[in-house]
């Protein structure tokens, strides 16, 4: 894909995300299931996940297409609560990465692809220190 339609659809992109964050049925996900933030920096885009009213015990994150559905199974809870976030590319060459500090995961999507797929799962279990 040129340069200029690579920007061309970032920036129709980043349009669709504000919608998507502004969108009513997105606030209320973040009611029910875990609230989700977005940013985007020159090298990445970051999903960050509030975690301090929330007590997870296990986060998954997986790859789909352009998809990341980010999923999260709570201390006390039996169903795992799921989050979707749609890409204008597809993740499989991303080597995706997470961070968890202060009540906050972050996952990071890099702009850039890789040479070769990276892991469709990323699975960290033993979060809650309580």
């Amino acid at each position: 894909m040129s340069k200029e339609r690579e920007d061309f659809y970032l920036e129709n992109w980043e349009e669709n995300m504000k919608d998507w964050l502004l969108d009513p049925a997105t606030v209320q996900l973040d009611e029910q299931e875990f609230r989700v933030d977005f940013l985007d920096t020159t090298e990445a885009f970051i999903v960050e996940i509030e975690t301090e009213n929330i007590h997870p015990e296990e986060l998954i994150i997986k790859k789909n297409d352009t998809q990341l559905v980010v999923s999260i199974l709570m201390k006390d809870e039996i169903k795992e609560r799921n989050r979707t976030i749609r890409f204008p590319f597809c993740l499989k060459q991303r080597a995706i990465t997470y961070s968890i500090e202060h009540h906050t995961i972050e996952i990071n999507v890099p702009k850039k692809e890789c040479p070769s797929p990276t892991s469709f799962v990323i699975r960290v279990q033993g979060l809650s220190n309580e």
